[in-house]
């Protein structure tokens, strides 16, 4: 009896690797010829990744896949970050549009429909039910692919070339939202993802927390220095219409007024949690001893403090 749920769980491991085989194979039929853009999330979780691609899954030109990097990363057919050529990375798009279409919740990913931006307590997901149109596409101009620590991580622990790669293929490019990061540590404990930052026990201390949520921000404005125009950020305090059409040219879509409508509706944060003065005077430090060559980021990000 004790063996029972081993061979359980093996058995849906079997199971996993026919169905990522089929689908791998079945994704080589997809057409990715209109694919202009392919746009990867970076930085932590619990940082307004998922409420971006839900938005973004709204246009008729956008493709977003939620989460799958347990189904990509270590796949040769299909990791290209891992060591990249061109045709890996065509048949990572290609997967990544196959598998997008259906999925599940968790880990293993799929649309981003079934993602938590789509709850009922979320505050934007009246306004998304009725706008959502994710579908399967074959057409999609956009592939939008939100797994950020976890890519972060991959980049960092294979030393990966971005620059490189993005010196190759003009599609790739890079977002971090930025939430409040008091919000943002906060949140990653609540949620248990705390284990997923470098050096991180799941009862880390919240400072520590926020030092690593910093430091991923941090990290995002150093990879950016090389291809400034790869890679972009809004922060939740600049959440607007202007924003979202300088978003829609970052990605190559075309900003129109349905999907812009449709975007500000749904695109509503839930209110923030209250934070003691310590630790509002511990990210106020934290900020200005580590973001000095930014100027113009340290003064955003200290906006939080006002909000």
């Amino acid at each position: 009896m004790k063996l029972y749920p081993r061979i359980i769980a093996k058995r849906k491991k079997e199971k996993r690797y026919v169905k990522d085989s089929f689908d791998l194979f079945a994704s080589r039929s997809v057409d990715i010829k209109s694919c202009q853009s392919v746009c990867l999330t970076l930085g932590p979780y619990r940082n307004l990744t998922t409420l971006t691609g839900a938005v973004l899954s709204l246009h008729s030109d956008c493709q977003v896949l939620n989460h799958g990097g347990s189904r990509i990363f270590g796949r040769r057919q299909v990791d290209f970050l891992s060591s990249f050529n061109p045709e890996r990375f065509d048949r990572f798009v290609q997967y990544a549009l196959h598998i997008s279409t259906g999925g599940q919740r968790g880990s293993r990913g799929g649309s981003i429909t079934y993602s938590h931006a789509f709850d009922a307590q979320h505050a934007g997901a009246d306004a998304l039910a009725a706008s959502s149109k994710q579908s399967p596409r074959g057409d999609a101009r956009c592939l939008f692919w939100k797994e950020p620590l976890r890519t972060s991580n991959l980049i960092r622990d294979k030393n990966v070339d971005v620059s490189h790669i993005l010196d190759v293929d003009g599609r790739l490019r890079f977002l971090l939202p930025i939430r409040n990061p008091l919000d943002c540590a906060v949140s990653n404990i609540m949620t248990g993802h705390t284990k997923l930052f470098r050096g991180l026990s799941q009862d880390a201390a919240v400072e520590d927390v926020l030092d690593a949520v910093l430091d991923e921000i941090l990290w995002f404005f150093e990879l950016a220095e090389g291809h400034p125009e790869r890679f972009f950020h809004y922060f939740e305090h600049g959440i607007s219409r202007s924003m979202l059409i300088e978003l829609a040219a970052f990605l190559e879509i075309e900003p129109t007024e349905e999907w812009l409508r449709g975007a500000l509706d749904a695109m509503q944060v839930n209110e923030g949690y209250t934070h003691p003065p310590k630790l509002s005077k511990y990210f106020c430090a934290a900020v200005e001893s580590r973001f000095k060559q930014y100027p113009d980021l340290t003064a955003s990000l200290l906006c939080f403090l006002d909000a």
